[in-house]
């Protein structure tokens, strides 16, 4: 999954893909790279971030996304593996529009919790996919003394409630996308307990997502800017690669496929 951030202050890449054909290209080129999904957000949920309205996220993404769904069809052949477009949102009304112009999947930080109505938009889209991400509090205030009793007991009790949920409104199982939800609410050596323990998460028989490229938490391993954690955000894919996690969040596509393939062929 290779990320696009039409944001103004994300904390990577922020401002850099506000431009449409600037986010088109850069698209395209994670796709030529190896992406199979590309995640485009209009809301930033970096630590301390502050919200933005519905209208805001839906003027930023839904022309990039009926443009970028549009070059993927008559591209296709150039794109054998039939990349897939995700929105990162938790509100009902960017989902619907992203959906409408060409979206696969909903990345929705809250797992429904945020926006009691996003579970209609899943219902008008039943091929729509769905990924549940693990959060403690809010961006706003997710940092400020996160605290569990037990961090992996709590967060499968958490996706328990939420996949229970789902099939409760009808979202099939063959739809659900669980996310730990690294660095979201969680202290380092919350993030360090998760990856110590992610196949742990096997246990509901649903594909996996990491999303951990390029984290402030890299930062507590080696002092580092967020340009400065390409190696580290490799160190955590090779821990999602030998624990079988299904999709990889991230950044920098090339480097992370050239990096899955040398595994694939080693084990």
């Amino acid at each position: 999954m290779g990320i696009l951030n039409v944001t103004t202050d994300s904390f990577y890449d922020g401002a850099k893909y506000l431009d449409e054909e600037k986010a088109i290209q850069h698209a395209m080129q994670l796709i030529n790279e190896g992406a199979d999904i590309i995640d485009i957000g209009a809301e930033s949920t970096r630590p301390g971030a502050e919200a933005i309205s519905p209208e805001i996220e839906i003027e930023r993404v839904e022309k990039i996304i009926k443009k970028l769904s549009k070059t993927i069809k008559t591209t296709s052949k150039e794109c054998p593996s039939n990349p897939k477009i995700s929105i990162d949102t938790y509100k009902s009304e960017v989902a619907r529009k992203a959906i409408e112009a060409g979206a696969d999947m909903i990345n929705d930080i809250y797992a429904l919790r945020f926006d009691n109505t996003m579970i209609n938009v899943l219902k008008d889209f039943p091929e729509t996919k769905i990924v549940l991400m693990h959060l403690q509090g809010t961006p706003e205030n997710m940092q400020i003394n996160p605290c569990y009793k037990n961090v992996i007991n709590e967060i499968i009790d958490f996706f328990k409630e939420r996949i229970d949920f789902c099939l409760s409104k009808g979202v099939s199982e063959k739809r659900i996308i669980i996310d730990p939800g690294i660095g979201f609410g969680k202290t380092f050596e919350h993030n360090q307990k998760i990856f110590r323990n992610i196949e742990l998460f096997h246990c509901f028989k649903l594909p996996i997502l990491l999303g951990a490229s390029r984290k402030s938490f890299i930062n507590q391993i080696y002092e580092s800017k967020p340009q400065e954690r390409l190696i580290g955000s490799l160190a955590s894919s090779v821990v999602a690669f030998m624990r079988n996690i299904d999709i990889i969040r991230v950044h920098d596509v090339k480097e992370h496929k050239q990096l899955i393939e040398s595994l694939s062929w080693m084990f």
